[in-house]
This record gives C-alpha cells, sequence and structure tokens, in this order.
C-alpha cells in the first residue's frame, strides 16, 4: 500500500511514511477500543492522525489506503488556514477513495493467479457499486425522513422504518427479501445524526475518483501535480473550480459517463477473466 503512493508520487509517498514513521496512526488492537476508521483533522500547525483496527486482512489494506488517504488530503491542506483546510463535503473523499484505487491497482498487477486476479476484481466492482448505488439510497432515505418530519412532525420508529425499506426496495429488486428487521438497520448510520447527507460524498467521490483516475492514465506526468494541487486547496475554492484543475467539468453531464466507463471496462475484465478459467477447467 506504502508502495502504490510511492509510485504514484514521491512526494505523496513521503507525507504517507510519516504516519509510520512518527506513529502518526493507531492501530493495534485493543480491549475496548472503539471499531470502525477515522482519520482525525486538526489544526493546520500540527498533523492529523488515523485511527483504525487492522487485523491483515485484505479489507484493512484498503481501509488503512483509505485513511492515509484523508490524512494527504488533510496534511497538504493546511497550508490555506484552518477556516479553509477542510474539504468541502463532495470533495471530503476523494483522496481516500482514490487512495483505495491506487492500491487496487498495483494488487492486481502484482498478482499472477488469474483467480485471485478475478477474487480482487469481483470484490472491487461490489465495492464500487456499493459506494455509489447504496450510499445514494442512503441519501435517498434522508430526503425523504427529511420531508416526511416536515410534514408529519415528529416521526414514530415504525414510520422511519418504513421510510427505510421505500429507499432500500428498488435497489435489491427481487433478488433480496428484506425482512422485517432490516427496518431497523437505518439506526447503525451515524451520519444521519451527525452529519446530515453525509452519505452523498461517497457516491460522488466514487465516481469522480473514477474519472480523475482515468484522467491520471491518459497523462501521469501532467496529473499528479494538479492532483497534488487539487487536494492542497481544501476548501479554498469551489468544488467546480478544484475539480477544473484537472481537466474536469463536474457541470457537464457527460463527466459522469468518464467514470462509468471504467466501471463498465473492469466489468468486462471480470468477464474475460471468468471465460478464460472456464475454459482452463474445461480443457483438463
Amino acid at each position: 500500500m506504502r508502495e502504490a503512493y510511492h509510485a504514484f508520487s514521491p512526494q505523496a509517498g513521503q507525507i504517507i511514511d510519516l504516519f509510520f514513521n512518527k506513529q502518526w496512526m493507531d492501530a493495534e488492537l485493543r480491549p475496548g477500543k472503539r471499531s470502525g476508521a477515522f482519520c482525525c483533522e486538526t489544526i493546520p500547525q500540527l498533523h492529523p492522525y488515523v485511527l483504525l483496527n487492522y487485523t491483515g486482512k485484505l479489507r484493512d489494506v484498503m481501509t488503512v489506503a483509505h485513511e492515509l488517504g484523508h490524512g494527504l488530503h488533510q496534511y497538504l491542506s493546511r497550508q490555506v488556514g484552518i477556516l479553509e483546510s477542510h474539504a468541502p463535503l463532495p470533495l471530503a473523499e476523494t483522496a481516500s477513495v482514490f487512495g483505495e484505487i491506487l492500491t487496487f491497482d498495483k494488487l492486481m498487477k502484482e498478482e499472477k493467479d488469474p483467480q485471485v486476479q478475478l477474487a480482487l476484481l469481483c470484490g472491487k466492482i461490489e465495492d464500487v457499486f456499493t459506494t455509489v448505488f447504496r450510499q445514494v439510497v442512503m441519501t435517498d432515505f434522508e430526503e425523504k425522513l427529511h420531508f416526511a418530519a416536515q410534514r408529519e412532525g415528529e416521526l414514530a420508529t415504525q414510520r422511519i422504518n418504513e421510510l427505510w425499506m421505500e429507499a432500500n426496495r428498488p435497489m435489491h429488486g427481487q433478488a433480496v427479501t428484506l425482512t422485517q428487521e432490516y427496518g431497523l438497520w437505518w439506526m447503525y448510520i451515524p451520519h444521519f445524526v451527525h452529519t446530515p447527507f453525509y452519505c452523498y460524498a461517497y457516491s460522488f467521490a466514487q465516481l469522480l475518483v473514477l474519472c480523475l483516475y482515468q484522467q491520471y492514465k491518459k497523462n501521469p506526468v501532467a496529473f499528479i501535480p494538479k492532483y497534488l494541487e487539487m487536494l492542497s486547496l481544501g476548501g479554498h475554492r469551489k468544488p467546480q473550480e478544484i475539480c477544473a484543475l484537472v481537466g474536469l467539468n463536474i457541470e457537464d453531464a457527460d463527466f459522469w459517463s468518464l467514470g462509468i466507463s471504467l466501471l463498465e471496462a473492469m466489468v468486462q475484465e471480470a468477464e474475460n477473466l471468468q471465460k478464460n478459467l472456464n475454459s482452463h477447467i474445461q480443457g483438463f
């Protein structure tokens, strides 16, 4: 994972190394320690801290890559001062998701076993679909919740459960049976209380990062300094102005197609890997 950041940019790699070398990251498992993962932004005079629980699994590697992306973003944006260093909500997950895809790409290139490659690829595709579609479902639920509260006043738990199920059914269709107990699952999402509509940032960031990665692949030399400049601005400019630095017009509907095309390519690659594996098995 550290190698992925270094291969992308020596400057980014050196910043990531600080979290390991200076112990800016708490990844140890301890009794009573809170679960989850979080990058804590402080003040410009100090550095961010990464808090997580590392068990050595692949998902933990991706979690570290994700949180260190936040750390890189927060470290670079300190230069604009305490009032503007915090990235605006639509861009808050950009560097973290980009760090994940850098790490994933490196794992795919180094892995020689096609079965493992297929497993990695399918896992990534599922993560992308989850990040985009499920986070949209959560945002839809929040909209339904707030509109209902405006019309109906204080809502009972059962009413909130109904709104949650209503938002989730279109995504699952006939493929998954949503039980009555699933109606309570909105309760485990802290963002709904502490940062309303934050889930939108995950969907936006995933699609944005797919587009950014396409730009990176086209011209790495031109892209990398612009990307780091983009992170260093924090919230100093509007999201559309920040994204324009790397040649993306997020106000253009065709912008989203660039990201979706990469997802389509990943699905096609997975299908090709599966066909090759099936042919190999049938050959025996």
